[in-house]
């Protein structure tokens, strides 16, 4: 499931106090959400069930885990059969690269052919670099409602360790 700023904490963020511009400040929320899963590579991933095959009883997922969905095994018969809960284990966190160690004290070798199901994303908690990320783009979407200035005398200058700074040890590289 996508993340969620509410807009709540866009407008203490913000320190907006009225009503008028809460439907534009919904939608900067979102956009922001949006773009910070771009930068980190994983824009479109969270919304679909993935599927992982594997002969591996412990491996590290490519993606933040949300839920494991389930986890079956092929017996000898060619049908998968489902695991139950106990006889697995997601280990780590969001922050660090997830495994799935799947019991092999209750009979499961490497070598079997195992199916994980399983979401993607980040859980009931945000991780706090992403939405301070989401908050410096909500920031700047609500300050600079237009993507030219005119005549404002302003120089454009980056601020050192904002959003990239953020996002850039969070990214996932893909290579074909």
């Amino acid at each position: 499931m996508k993340p969620v700023l509410t807009l709540t904490q866009a407008k203490a963020h913000l320190r907006v106090e009225h009503e008028f511009d809460d439907e534009l400040i919904s939608t900067y929320a979102e956009a922001a959400v949006d773009r910070t899963l771009q930068e980190i590579g994983l824009a479109g991933v969270l919304e679909r069930d993935h599927v992982t095959e594997t002969t591996r009883t412990t491996f590290g997922f490519l993606y933040p885990v949300e839920e494991i969905v389930s986890v079956e095994k092929l017996d000898a018969a060619g049908t998968w059969v489902v695991v139950p809960p106990a006889e697995y284990q997601l280990c780590g966190t969001i922050e660090e690269r997830q495994i799935l160690e799947i019991d092999e004290e209750a009979g499961h070798v490497a070598g079997s052919d195992y199916r994980v199901t399983w979401k993607a994303g980040f859980g009931a908690t945000l991780p706090a670099w992403f939405r301070v990320a989401c908050y410096f783009l909500i920031g700047h979407y609500y300050e600079n409602r237009s993507s030219v200035l005119i005549g404002q005398g302003v120089s454009a200058v980056e601020v050192p360790m904002g959003f990239i700074h953020l996002c850039r040890p969070h990214r996932r590289w893909f290579f074909a």
